[in-house]
C-alpha cells in the first residue's frame, strides 16, 4: 500500500468532512438568526400588562422573529388632465386655483354632479353629489363587488392591492349618510406597504367617494437587520393608544410589513417628498378601524 497517497486521501477527506459541518454549522446559525421564537412567558406578561390597562386581545401575537430588509420606495404620481378626463370625463371643468390651492398643491375639477381633487399629482379625492339611487339591496358582498369593478374601471386594482377591511357607519364629509367603507392595502411580497392605500365609499347611491395614495417598489436594500418582537410593539403603542381612544379598547390585528412616511422619517411633508426608504414596521389595528404603526427595528 502506498501509505503516502493514502495518508493524502484522509487529509483531504478529513478538510471536506470539517468544511462540511462548518457550513451546517453557519447554515443553522443563520437560520436560528432568521428566524426565533419568543416565550410564552413572555407573552403572558404582556398580555397581562395590556389587560390591567384595559385593552383586550381579539388576536393572536405573532412570535417570530425576523431579520428584514429596508426598502426603496416612490410615491406613483398621476397626470391631472388624464385622470380628470377618466373620472369626469372629458367636459370636465379646472377650476382656478386659489391662493390656498397653489401652496397645497391642489387641482380641482369638476363635473356636473362630480369633482375631483388631485394633491401633488400624488394623492386623488372623487365625490360624487349625485342624489340618484341605484335599485339593489347592500351588503358586504354587494359593496365588495361594486368597489372592485370601480377601481379596475379605473386601472387601479393591482396585483398588489388587496381588501383589507370593510366598515359601516356614518361620514362627515358625506353629511352623515350611512356608507360602507373598504379600505384596500397596498402589499409587497404579501407584507403591507404603509401609508399607501385606497378607500373606497358605497352607499345605494353608487361609489360616491373615492381617495386613494400610493407607493411604487423601487429596490430592496441587501442587508437585513432583526425586528423587534411583536409584544414589544405592543408596549411601544400602549400609551398612545390609551390616550387616543376610549374604553372598550380591542386589538383586531398586528402584522408586520413596511411603513413610509415622509413626515416621520424626513424633515418634510410629503408633498414635496419623490422617494424615499420604507422601514419594516408593525401595524396594530384596533376595533374601532384607527391603525399605529411602530418601528420594527430595534434601537
Amino acid at each position: 500500500m502506498d501509505w503516502s497517497k493514502a495518508k493524502n486521501i484522509l487529509i483531504v477527506a478529513f478538510i471536506a468532512t470539517n468544511v462540511f459541518l462548518i457550513y451546517n454549522v453557519q447554515s443553522r446559525l443563520f437560520r436560528q438568526e432568521e428566524m426565533q421564537l419568543i416565550s410564552d412567558k413572555y407573552i403572558s406578561n404582556v398580555e397581562q400588562h395590556l389587560n390591567d390597562n384595559n385593552i383586550e386581545l381579539d388576536v393572536h401575537i405573532p412570535r417570530e422573529i425576523i431579520s428584514l430588509p429596508i426598502l426603496v420606495v416612490r410615491y406613483k404620481t398621476f397626470d391631472s388632465d388624464n385622470i380628470a378626463k377618466s373620472f369626469l370625463g372629458k367636459d370636465n371643468e379646472k377650476q382656478i386655483p386659489t391662493l390656498e390651492d397653489k401652496i397645497l398643491k391642489r387641482e380641482i375639477f369638476k363635473s356636473t354632479d362630480k369633482e375631483l381633487i388631485v394633491e401633488s399629482s400624488k394623492r386623488l379625492t372623487y365625490k360624487n353629489m349625485s342624489t340618484e339611487k341605484k335599485n339593489y339591496s347592500l351588503n358586504e358582498k354587494t359593496v365588495k363587488k361594486i368597489s372592485n369593478d370601480f377601481l379596475k374601471q379605473y386601472n387601479l386594482m393591482g396585483e398588489d392591492i388587496e381588501l383589507a377591511q370593510i366598515y359601516y357607519g356614518t361620514e362627515d364629509e358625506f353629511e352623515d349618510e350611512f356608507v360602507y367603507k373598504l379600505v384596500y392595502n397596498q402589499t409587497y411580497k404579501n407584507k403591507f406597504l404603509g401609508e399607501s392605500y385606497i378607500h373606497v365609499y358605497v352607499s345605494n347611491r353608487g361609489v360616491i367617494g373615492f381617495e386613494a395614495m400610493l407607493l411604487e417598489y423601487e429596490k430592496t436594500q441587501q442587508h437585513k437587520k432583526q425586528i423587534i418582537p411583536a409584544p414589544e410593539a405592543l408596549m411601544r403603542a400602549t400609551s398612545t393608544i390609551l390616550r387616543e381612544n376610549e374604553e372598550p379598547i380591542i386589538v383586531k390585528d398586528i402584522e408586520i410589513g413596511y411603513y413610509f412616511s415622509p413626515t416621520y422619517y424626513m424633515e418634510s411633508d410629503w408633498k414635496e417628498i419623490e422617494s424615499g426608504t420604507a422601514f419594516p414596521s408593525w401595524k396594530i389595528t384596533i376595533q374601532n378601524g384607527k391603525t399605529y404603526f411602530i418601528e420594527a427595528y430595534k434601537n
